[in-house]
């Protein structure tokens, strides 16, 4: 039996049954890491015995500053990174950015011996700039799944929170990253050890790979008024080609006047008003995420014009698209 303290942390000099290693970007998001962490740390307690074991690497081996302001230790650095049974790409709110080319060689690299991969959070962004997703399906945090779409348009992008496709590892990370690794245990040692798991991570449900990803914003919206949610969903999958409020009010079974009516109430706007914020939130959205050039982000959009889309977008944030792009990274 390979050894664990008491509080299921393996010892590093009798390795482990699964070696996962879990590299991590400047500014990565850490709940999903650490949730991924805890419930591998619990499942060896629970066990008894160093099922998993886990090492954080970076690209230097040094520690990496989180997105909440957190320094992390690394373990290992990534020229030292070899001999993983799985490896995790953690990323944050610009994953972009930390897309080097020593990274993705060492991606790419995995993926030719035939080593599982996944993501937590926007790391699916980095898997994609390698190459390694291929004809597989993936999932991102739904605030980035836009940017996804549009810079890879032939990608298969689900939208649940988790996503398990052929060696292919993808969640939206917060603690859709404990659904995951709850599967992954349940996978690897039956679902006993893994609804204990889940138990004593205090999650209520384990979720299954289709669960939608969070709409907290629109639960009282739902239940005060399913027309007007059914509304917004309509314009969301209408961003490129708006429709018409009459379209909008055809497709719900009510009248113009009364769609005008419930959005006035519950919003205290207008529908084409709504609309114009939900485009330029997308704009804004593929302006921070891609490198697309402005013109094809005001098409994507909606906006028919260059100078359209800049004065109403300069409007609503109060910078051109070009300066916010420039300063934003």
């Amino acid at each position: 039996m390979k050894q664990i303290s008491k509080t299921g942390i393996p010892d590093p000099h009798e390795g482990a049954c699964r070696k996962i290693g879990f590299f991590v970007t400047p500014e990565f998001s850490p709940l999903g890491v650490l949730g991924a962490i805890e419930a591998l740390r619990i499942a060896n307690r629970l066990a008894g015995e160093a099922l998993y074991g886990w090492r954080i690497i970076s690209q230097l081996g040094e520690p990496v500053k989180s997105a909440n302001g957190l320094a992390f230790m690394s373990d290992i650095s990534l020229p030292e990174a070899a001999d993983f049974d799985q490896v995790f790409i953690c990323a944050g709110f610009f994953p972009e950015t930390y897309c080097d080319d020593k990274t993705l060689a060492w991606i790419r690299k995995l993926d030719r011996h035939g080593t599982p991969i996944g993501a937590i959070c926007t790391g699916t962004q980095i898997l994609a700039k390698a190459g390694v997703i291929k004809d597989r399906s993936c999932t991102i945090h739904s605030d980035h799944l836009p940017g996804l779409r549009e810079a890879y348009p032939k990608l298969e992008i689900v939208g649940g929170i988790y996503n398990i496709d052929r060696g292919l590892f993808t969640c939206a990370g917060g603690t859709s990253a404990i659904d995951l690794f709850v599967q992954l245990i349940a996978i690897d040692h039956g679902e006993k050890l893994a609804v204990a798991a889940a138990h004593e991570l205090q999650h209520d449900r384990i979720r299954k790979p289709e669960d939608a990803q969070s709409k907290t914003k629109r639960m009282g919206l739902r239940l005060r008024s399913p027309k007007l949610v059914r509304a917004l969903d309509l314009m969301e999958q209408n961003i490129e080609t708006p429709l018409t409020p009459s379209e909008i009010s055809s497709k719900i079974g009510i009248t113009q006047r009364q769609l005008q009516r419930i959005f006035k109430k519950q919003l205290g706007s207008a529908p084409v008003q709504i609309y114009t914020k939900l485009r330029l939130d997308y704009s804004r959205s593929l302006l921070l995420q891609t490198e697309l050039p402005i013109i094809e982000i005001a098409v994507a959009s909606g906006f028919g014009s260059h100078g359209h889309f800049c004065k109403r977008y300069r409007a609503a944030f109060g910078n051109s698209p070009h300066f916010e792009r420039t300063t934003a990274k």
